[in-house]
């Protein structure tokens, strides 16, 4: 069957963040074989690949990309890098296009592919908080930046002289009763307080809004905040997810 005609073809999707390396593994709508590695660990990045169907790869970075993976992956696949210049199945008012993450991108293509009909507000809660808005129209609205939890519980140490190193966990009160556990609590307490302001300032300026977490912290956070919002969803592979939908609208376009 002609590679650009295929529906059912299997398309590898390749998200780098700044620690992890996840991939998806799609044949044709199905999900399978979702991979989690540290993002330096290139044995496992080549092992999954063998006796693996792979027809085509699209791959995005928050950081520098291994030269002698991304030449492995140009010289056998199909390959696709998210750059400033793919083209997207959206518009977008982001004053600076060439800055923008790319893992936003394809969240935002990722949160319109599930939800056709909806405006939505993307959470994605790793090193950093990031919210993103895209409407019904498919016009991506910008959003915002803010640090992440591991990040605020990091800095408290590293910016002060007596504050201890606070590892990130489940907490067991809304306030602390030690200075570890003050911290603790004003870190994850402080996000969650953030999102819901966030979730409702957006709310108020757009009507109908699909709220949508993803990242990393994405479980603990929707441990805490999922009663005080409602239209709230929890999709851990929503960037991946996107990918694959950026990768299908440029093969097609050809």
């Amino acid at each position: 069957m002609n590679f650009l005609k295929n529906k059912n073809r299997a398309i590898l999707a390749i998200d780098i963040g700044n620690t992890r390396l996840k991939m998806m593994h799609f044949k044709g709508s199905e999900m399978s074989n979702y991979f989690n590695i540290n993002k330096d660990d290139l044995k496992s990045f080549f092992s999954y690949f063998n006796n693996k169907k792979i027809d085509g790869v699209i791959l995005s970075s928050t950081s520098n990309i291994n030269d002698e993976m991304e030449l492995f992956l140009e010289e056998n696949y199909h390959y696709i890098r998210l750059k400033t210049e793919t083209e997207l199945p959206l518009q977008s008012v982001y004053h600076t296009p060439k800055t923008l993450g790319k893992d936003r991108v394809a969240g935002v293509v990722g949160a319109r592919s599930i939800f056709e009909d909806k405006n939505c507000l993307l959470i994605d809660a790793g090193t950093c908080i990031t919210y993103d808005l895209i409407n019904n129209n498919d016009v991506y609205l910008g959003g915002n930046i803010a640090p992440g939890i591991e990040m605020r519980l990091k800095s408290m140490h590293h910016f002060t002289d007596k504050l201890p190193k606070v590892n990130k966990q489940r907490l067991d009160s809304d306030r602390g009763y030690s200075t570890e556990s003050a911290i603790r609590a004003g870190a994850v307490w402080g996000a969650m307080m953030e999102i819901e302001g966030f979730v409702r300032k957006f709310s108020f300026q757009i009507p109908n809004l699909q709220v949508i977490l993803t990242g990393g912290d994405a479980p603990l956070i929707n441990e805490l905040i999922n009663k005080n919002i409602a239209n709230l969803r929890i999709e851990p592979h929503l960037v991946l997810i996107g990918l694959k939908k950026i990768y299908e609208y440029n093969v097609e376009k050809k």
